[in-house]
């Protein structure tokens, strides 16, 4: 499964602050023999539309040096990069206090502030959308066409991917508490959308 770009582009919209975070993820499913703290995650951030190309192939290719089998994500909601600015800020604050009061493992994460910054970017806090990814396991072509359709009826259906083990249904958001379909789902308020596994980008 290749990785659509121009799907992408068409999907995603940056702005001045409004980013997206590539990422590279090892998965309990394809690596059962590998402890959930060797399984790598490579994040990514993607700026503005003109590096999304090279942001995924720098990914790919990053994630290719490891043994696991890892999967290619993009998150379904851009960042807020502004948010996360400050919220990094609050936190390094906190850092330092700790020091202060000798706390001497805290250090290391001064040694790699760009990996905390990109993980407060995927923080429910520095979410700027707020879209919904329908995950469908092991759902044949017209379930998935049959959620899409129930979808519709209730709001923008704004993608559609397979992934390994089925469909991710991306929509925009809507009240689905009262929301009803004969298909089985899995509803993720700021999940990830699969894209491909690493190797298979091309």
């Amino acid at each position: 499964m290749t990785v659509d770009i121009d799907e992408l582009l068409a999907f995603c919209e940056f702005g001045p602050d409004r980013v997206y975070l590539l990422l590279a993820i090892a998965r309990a499913k394809e690596n059962p023999e590998t402890e959930a703290s060797a399984r790598p995650v490579v994040r990514e951030v993607v700026g503005d539309a003109d590096e999304l190309r090279e942001t995924v192939a720098r990914l790919d290719h990053a994630a290719a040096r490891f043994d696991q089998r890892c999967r290619l994500y993009l998150t379904v909601n851009a960042r807020d990069a502004l948010a996360a600015t400050f919220e990094l800020r609050r936190r390094m604050d906190d850092w330092l206090e700790m020091r202060l009061h000798g706390n001497e493992e805290v250090a290391a994460k001064f040694k790699r502030v760009d990996s905390e910054y990109r993980s407060v970017l995927q923080s429910d806090s520095c979410r700027d959308d707020s879209n919904f990814v329908f995950d469908l396991d092991d759902a044949s072509p017209a379930e998935a066409e049959r959620l899409k359709s129930d979808l519709a009826a209730r709001t923008t259906v704004r993608l559609v991917r397979e992934t390994p083990n089925g469909y991710h249904v991306v929509t925009a958001p809507f009240d689905y508490t009262a929301f009803e379909s004969d298909v089985a789902y899995e509803l993720k308020t700021d999940g990830l959308l699969f894209l491909s596994y690493v190797g298979d980008t091309d």
